[in-house]
This record gives C-alpha cells, structure tokens and sequence, in this order.
C-alpha cells in the first residue's frame, strides 16, 4: 500500500474555517485512507499554528507541520492547490472526503 500525504493549507485550520471539520478530514484521511497529514503555513508561524491546533484537540492527526518554501511531494489542498479549498466546514467537509477518497 502507498502511503499519499495530504498537505493542508494553515487557513482551513482557523475560522471562517472550522478547527473541528479539519480533524475530521485529517481523522478520515489517516484512519480510513492510511494517508499522513501535513499542515502548510508562512515561515515564522508553525508554533502558533501548532499551540492553535492542538488547543483545539486538532492535532491528533497531523504528523508535522511544514513550511509553504518546503518542497514535499503530495496533495495540496488550500486556495489555489490542486485541490481548491478555501472554506472548511460543515457544509464542505463531506465534499472534501469524497476529493480525497477519489485520489486514494
């Protein structure tokens, strides 16, 4: 089995975003499509980003967070990226999965 990684824009993590529907995606991509998750986000921001993630009870399923300069291979998903996401919530989280099932 290949192991995809899915990389998540940092914006999808706060509001208008919900922190709550970005650990159910990550907790559906991980447990059910055995992907790793990474967060993306500006240089000088990773600890903010982490401390807020798992504030929340987000971070569970997130294996690092990465830095928008750093090259990894996998699925972006954000404003923009290949999958182009620029609001995570209750009304988008099951369309997502279904991206990203669609991609496993």
């Amino acid at each position: 089995m290949v192991i995809m990684v899915i990389i998540y824009d940092c914006q999808l993590t706060e509001p208008p975003s919900s922190v709550f529907c970005f650990r159910d995606a990550t907790l559906y991509s991980e447990i059910f499509l055995k992907n790793d998750n990474l967060i993306k986000c500006p240089t000088g921001t990773r600890t903010m980003y982490w401390e807020w993630i798992k504030k929340n009870g987000a971070h569970d399923f997130v294996k690092d967070i990465i830095l928008y300069e750093e090259e990894q291979e996998g699925i972006r998903i954000g404003c923009g990226d290949a999958i182009n996401f620029s609001l995570l919530n209750e009304s988008s989280l099951q369309d997502l999965i279904s991206i990203i099932r669609s991609f496993c």
